[in-house]
Formats: structure tokens, C-alpha cells, sequence
């Protein structure tokens, strides 16, 4: 074998094992009522988790429920009842849109304006997707 190989070996041994899994989790959404409105407690912290815009992330969940809402504070407010299995589906079609490169399925993706078109770009693989 090569001085190549042989360094090769021993970094992929010495390599964390954590890496190896899901590093990437998606928060379950944290919801209550109030009268006739749904509150999304924790839509600030998912916000953050998959690394998008307030403002974009609440308007996707709105369309999306058929329904119309402000952001106040850290969390959502939804006028209407809806379940949180329903929520929680809303956010994972917004992660597999938004926040998944369609390529490696990574979550290290940014939104970038190139050219005046709305990209994914990978953090991991580098693919540029229009979104």
C-alpha cells in the first residue's frame, strides 16, 4: 500500500463515529390552542434549526393550512384548529422544499440570489438547484 492509502486507513479509523448517522433532526412542533387559534410554540427554534427566514418559514405554513397568521415573539399564531400531526406535516414539507438538497438529501443547504433566481446551494456537494 501507499503512504496515501496507509493515511487514508488510519483517518477513516480514527474518524468520529457520529458522523456516520443523522446529525440533522427536525423538532417536533410544539402546539396549543387558544379559543380558535393555533399557537406553534417553538417556530422560532425551527426556525432556526433549518436555517431559514422567519417571515419565509410562516408564510410556507400558512399557504399551506389554508390559513393566516402573525409571528409573535418566538412563536407562530394560526387562526384556525389544527392538529399537530398536521403542523408537523406542513414542516416536513417545508424541510424536503426548502431546507433538503434534492442531490445528497443534505440539510447544509443555503437560499443565495443569483442572477435574480432564488438557489439552493449545497453546503456539502455543491449542487445549485432553483427553488
Amino acid at each position: 500500500m501507499s503512504d496515501y492509502e496507509d493515511l487514508l486507513d488510519k483517518g477513516l479509523e480514527e474518524a468520529d463515529e457520529t458522523s456516520q448517522g443523522e446529525r440533522f433532526e427536525l423538532p417536533e412542533a410544539e402546539t396549543r390552542k387558544e379559543g380558535s387559534k393555533t399557537i406553534l410554540e417553538n417556530f422560532k427554534e425551527i426556525a432556526e434549526t433549518v436555517g431559514r427566514e422567519e417571515k419565509h418559514f410562516s408564510k410556507f405554513i400558512q399557504d399551506e393550512l389554508g390559513t393566516n397568521g402573525h409571528i409573535e415573539g418566538s412563536e407562530l399564531v394560526l387562526n384556525g384548529e389544527f392538529r399537530r400531526g398536521n403542523v408537523n406535516g406542513r414542516i416536513e414539507n417545508y424541510a424536503r422544499d426548502w431546507v433538503y438538497c434534492p442531490e445528497c438529501e443534505s440539510p447544509d443547504t443555503k437560499i443565495v440570489k443569483e442572477k435574480g433566481v432564488e438557489m439552493m446551494k449545497c453546503q456539502a456537494c455543491g449542487a445549485r438547484n432553483p427553488v
